[in-house]
């Protein structure tokens, strides 16, 4: 039984560290290049729901080889149930790149999805599976038709609660999601989308209502890095700024806050609460390297070093 699901990839992120983020055509030096305890937005996302005590199933493909074996550990270690993790030996588990800063800002390159090569008989197979749950998560680490098939699915034949992280966004456009009950974008995303210039003025409030109009989903969360989030829910809206913090790693900062929103409406929270909570908690995984990692003080917390950190930082929570 579980109250979650997750669908989305799994892929290992092979990360490396430069003195800032390169330019269009640019060669530059990269030092500290391996391979990190860091799985797509899939894995990142059951993780940390799995380590505040949500229970999770988390659903795609993965290829028979060292890489897949090593999602199903890390997911399973942290309580998720990878019972729908199909393994086919004749497809590669993806990979990544990550490049991160001297500031900490990262940016992301994603390979290919094993989940391409998901069939629509697996795929409801894996949510009738799951029909129990009351939270759908899926997003476009995974081809984005394969992805909305799936929310669609879990939307019209089992009536869950539905979120779609939009990032990348597809090539082809969106179009109407009707069937989607939150897209979730960060504010570059949600200007990409809308075909808006990087430094125009549109409120977060507008950025939302146009992507909801263009898209006919019920409403939008907006992250804004260390700035905070921004929720419509088709009626009402609110911003959440962020505590300030000292930030030493902003990977999977964004499928943490998604992961601890969802985590919070399990827990019979409204959205708004969610969503404050969440951006503390995002705002406190930022302070912690890595995503994945089991190592103490680092990754995804688990929900007793959130609520110790809770509990003695009041005066930024």
């Amino acid at each position: 039984m579980v109250d979650v699901i997750v669908f989305n990839s799994h892929g290992v992120g092979q990360i490396c560290h430069v003195k800032r983020l390169p330019r269009l055509g640019e060669t530059m030096e990269a030092t500290n290049w391996r391979v990190e305890e860091d799985g797509g937005k899939g894995a990142t996302v059951s993780v940390a729901l799995g380590r505040l005590g949500i229970k999770t199933g988390y659903i795609g493909k993965v290829g028979e080889d060292p890489w897949g074996e090593m999602g199903d550990k890390w997911m399973s270690e942290s309580g998720v149930d990878t019972k729908y993790m199909y393994k086919d030996k004749n497809v590669a588990t993806g990979t990544g790149l990550i490049m991160v800063d001297e500031n900490g800002l990262n940016t992301i390159v994603d390979g290919d999805s094993a989940c391409k090569y998901l069939t629509e008989e697996e795929i409801i197979n894996a949510i009738k599976g799951h029909k129990e749950a009351k939270y759908f998560i899926t997003g476009f680490g995974m081809p984005s038709e394969k992805a909305l098939y799936g929310a669609k699915i879990a939307k019209e034949m089992f009536n869950m609660l539905t979120f779609c992280n939009a990032s990348p966004l597809p090539s082809e456009g969106l179009g109407k999601t009707e069937y989607i009950d939150y897209l979730v974008v960060n504010d570059v995303e949600a200007k990409i989308d809308l075909e808006l210039d990087e430094d125009d003025n549109t409120t977060p409030k507008e950025l939302a209502e146009k992507m909801i109009n263009k898209h006919s989903c019920k409403g939008v969360i907006i992250t804004y890095g260390p700035e905070g989030s921004f929720v419509h829910d088709g009626k009402d809206y609110w911003f959440v700024k962020a505590p300030k913090v000292d930030a030493v790693d902003t990977i999977g900062a964004g499928d943490g806050y998604l992961a601890a929103l969802v985590a919070n409406l399990v827990w019979g929270k409204t959205l708004r609460e969610a969503s404050e909570w969440a951006t503390k908690y995002a705002s406190y995984k930022v302070t912690r390297k890595g995503s994945m990692t089991k190592e103490k003080g680092k990754g995804y917390p688990y929900i007793e070093e959130v609520n110790e950190y809770f509990l003695h930082n009041k005066e930024i929570i």
